[in-house]
């Protein structure tokens, strides 16, 4: 009978962890870009109102931020990029921080169109508008959903895409975000693996090509900007199979830090990987990256 009752007591233990692994994830746990996940893992990033049920660990960018005292429009006070691929579905989360997020136009940021399919939808006590559309591409099409909400302090843009018209991952990834608990812990986000492609082929020789949805080009440094440092920054890269960019190395640099503004810029380009004879693989590429002074 003891062994019996230790044996429930430790079934329900492990349970309520998965739980809680799932829901919220765990205070010191780090999420990995590209690490393989058994099953979806609960997101919360620093300094947001919300929290994410998503299906692999991010990267994420945070935006140098340019007002113009000319400008009369609402000032973005903070701009951040949380992104990732798994379960086909690449996820791009754009958090953009301002005093009055309401004023922040969408069309402004060239993240949402307004002409596309929409319907609007209930995230607990927040309205948001959910859009729809297909995006053709020379590879593949694919179906982007775009999902916009307001809370007091943000805006919140996020693409969802997938190659399957109704893939189900979608409406996963939608049904997990909630708003912020003071009680949540914030999920740190580990750095991406520099190499872990193996089953790496050239463009030529896959089946189907990776198709790239969605590029941020990379920002000047003070320091290019101040020695007006001008041209093109070439890196070798691998569209892993995993969904994330590794083995990034420079093939023709420029100074300044301009190199380092490129291999982030590359690191954050997401993607349906590759494929041949049915199966996902690496793509080997080369990525160009122009600096221009206007």
């Amino acid at each position: 009978m003891k062994k019996y009752r230790l044996a429930r007591l430790m079934m329900i233990c492990a349970t309520a962890l998965l739980l809680a692994q799932f829901q919220f994830g765990f205070p010191h746990s780090y999420l990995s870009p590209g690490a393989t996940q058994s099953q979806w893992i609960g997101f919360v990033p620093q300094d947001e109102d919300f929290t994410a049920t998503i299906p692999a660990g991010p990267t994420m960018r945070n935006y140098p931020i340019y007002n113009s005292p000319y400008d009369q429009r609402e000032k973005v006070l903070a701009h951040h990029e949380y992104s990732g691929y798994g379960d086909g579905l690449v996820f791009v989360i754009h958090s953009y921080k301002a005093q009055h997020p309401e004023k922040l136009s969408t069309g402004q940021l060239s993240l949402v169109n307004e002409t596309d399919v929409f319907q609007r939808i209930q995230l607990g006590e927040v309205t948001a508008d959910l859009f729809r559309t297909t995006v053709p591409s020379r590879s593949a099409s694919y179906t982007k959903h775009t999902l916009r909400f307001m809370t007091q302090k943000h805006l919140y843009v996020i693409g969802l895409m997938t190659l399957e018209e109704n893939n189900p991952a979608v409406n996963r990834f939608i049904t997990g975000i909630r708003m912020r608990n003071s009680g949540d812990q914030v999920t740190p986000i580990a750095p991406g693996a520099e190499t872990t492609s193996s089953n790496v082929w050239s463009a030529k020789d896959v089946t189907r090509k990776a198709v790239v949805v969605w590029k941020s080009e990379p920002w000047y440094t003070d320091a290019a900007r101040a020695h007006r440092v001008v041209g093109t920054v070439v890196v070798q890269a691998v569209f892993g199979e995993n969904g994330y960019v590794t083995d990034i190395t420079v093939v023709r640099g420029l100074k300044d830090g301009l190199d380092e503004s490129a291999i982030d810029a590359a690191r954050n380009i997401r993607f349906f990987p590759a494929e041949k004879d049915g199966k996902r693989v690496g793509q080997r590429t080369l990525l160009e990256f122009n600096f221009d002074l206007y």
